[in-house]
C-alpha cells in the first residue's frame, strides 16, 4: 500500500501525541470531564497540548496547514475534548447561575457571594458586556446567549426590588421545576 498516508507523522510525534491522549484519557476518567484547564499545575504539558489541538483544530476548519486529522479529530471527540473552552466554561456559570436562582430564588448573585466568588465575577461581567453590546460596541455576548440568560430570569438592571427581576426569575424557576404537559 501507498505508505506515506499511513506514515503521515514520525514515530517519535505519533508516540507524543498518543501520550498527550491517554493522559488526557486519564484526566477525563479523574475528573468526569475532558476540560483541562489552561493552566494545570500537575501536568502543565497537558494543558499546553490541549491548546495546541484546539489551534491545530482551528487551522484544520479554515482550510490551512495543520497537524490536525479527521482521525485525531474522530479520536478527541471520543474523548469528549472541548473545541471551544470559552463556550464550555460560560455554559458552566450557567448552570452555577441556575443552582443559585434555585437556591436563592433570584438570579441576583451578591458582588461579595463568598461561596462562588467567580460566579459573583461572572454576572458583573455579564452585566458589563450587556451595556457594550446595547451600545453597539465589541462584546461577548449575543441574541442567543441573551436569551438564555433571559430564559432563566437574570436580570441586567440591578434593582432588587424591581418587579421584572423577581417576575423574571420566578417564571423561569417555575417553568424549570414544573413538569412539561407532554410528560403528565
Amino acid at each position: 500500500g501507498d505508505d506515506r498516508k499511513t506514515r503521515r507523522f514520525k514515530p517519535f510525534h505519533e508516540e507524543k501525541w498518543n501520550q498527550r491522549l491517554t493522559e488526557l484519557q486519564h484526566f477525563r476518567s479523574q475528573h468526569g470531564h475532558a476540560l483541562v484547564p489552561h493552566t494545570y499545575k500537575p501536568n502543565p504539558q497537558l494543558a499546553r497540548w490541549v491548546k495546541r489541538q484546539r489551534r491545530q483544530y482551528k487551522l484544520l476548519q479554515c482550510g490551512k496547514t495543520s497537524t490536525m486529522t479527521a482521525d485525531r479529530v474522530a479520536i478527541l471527540e471520543d474523548v469528549g475534548f472541548v473545541w471551544d473552552s470559552h463556550e464550555a466554561s460560560w455554559r458552566e456559570r450557567v448552570q452555577e447561575l441556575i443552582a443559585y436562582r434555585n437556591g436563592f430564588g433570584s438570579c441576583l448573585v451578591p458582588r461579595k457571594y463568598t461561596d462562588n466568588p467567580q460566579l459573583a465575577t461572572w454576572v458583573k461581567c455579564q452585566r458589563r458586556q450587556y451595556k457594550l453590546y446595547c451600545e453597539g460596541k465589541p462584546s461577548g455576548l449575543n441574541p442567543s446567549r441573551i436569551a438564555d440568560l433571559e430564559a432563566v430570569g437574570f436580570c441586567w438592571e440591578i434593582h432588587p426590588d424591581s418587579p421584572a427581576c423577581t417576575t423574571a426569575a420566578a417564571a423561569a424557576a417555575a417553568a424549570a421545576s414544573s413538569p412539561s404537559p407532554m410528560h403528565s
